[in-house]
C-alpha cells in the first residue's frame, strides 16, 4: 500500500487515550486538563495540544485547542492593558472582554461539526481537510461515532513517504 493510501485509523490516537473536558466547565478546568496531558522530558514538553469537549450526556460536541485558550487569555490581558483602555477605540475591546469574563469551554471550543474525518479516509485526505479548514487536528468518526483524533504531527510522520510517491 502506498503511504498516501494509508487509512486515518492506522495513525489516529484512540479516543480512550485523549483528555476530555465538559462544555460547561470554566476555562481553568480546560487548562488543568491540558496540563495533565503534557509532560516534560528535559526542556521539551510533550503531549496533546487539545482536549475533547463533551456535553452533559458525555457526547462529543467540540474540540478545545491550546490556540483557542491562548486567544481567550490574550483577550483577558487586553482588558487589563491601561494603554488600550485609554485609546478611543480601546473601550470597545475592553468591554467585550469584560462581558466575556464568565467564559466557559463551550464559548471558545471548535464545534465538532466544523471539521471531521472518517476512519476509512486516507491520510492524504486528512491532510487536505486540515489545510482546507485551517486546523491542526480532526476528530475521527466511524459510522458516525467518534473513535479517535488525528493530528498534523501524526501526518507529519508520513510526509517523507507521501512525497516519495
Amino acid at each position: 500500500m502506498m503511504p498516501g493510501e494509508r487509512k486515518v485509523r492506522e495513525i489516529m490516537i484512540s479516543l480512550r487515550d485523549y483528555s476530555t473536558v465538559q462544555a460547561e466547565a470554566p476555562l481553568g478546568e480546560a487548562i488543568k486538563a491540558l496540563q495533565e496531558s503534557l509532560h516534560q522530558d528535559g526542556r521539551v514538553w510533550y503531549g496533546f495540544h487539545s482536549v475533547l469537549v463533551l456535553d452533559r450526556e458525555q457526547r462529543l460536541v467540540g474540540l478545545l485547542t491550546l490556540r483557542s485558550l491562548l486567544k481567550a487569555i490574550e483577550l483577558a490581558a487586553l482588558h487589563r492593558d491601561a494603554l488600550l483602555r485609554g485609546a478611543s477605540w480601546g473601550w470597545y475591546f475592553a468591554g467585550r472582554v469584560h462581558r466575556q469574563s464568565g467564559v466557559r469551554v463551550r464559548d471558545i471550543m471548535r464545534p465538532l461539526s466544523l471539521a471531521t474525518i472518517e476512519s476509512e479516509e486516507t491520510v492524504f485526505q486528512a491532510a487536505v481537510k486540515m489545510v482546507a479548514h485551517r486546523v491542526n487536528s480532526l476528530p475521527v468518526l466511524e459510522k458516525g461515532r467518534l473513535v479517535g483524533i488525528v493530528r498534523t504531527i501524526d501526518i507529519f510522520q508520513l510526509i517523507g513517504e507521501l512525497l516519495a510517491d
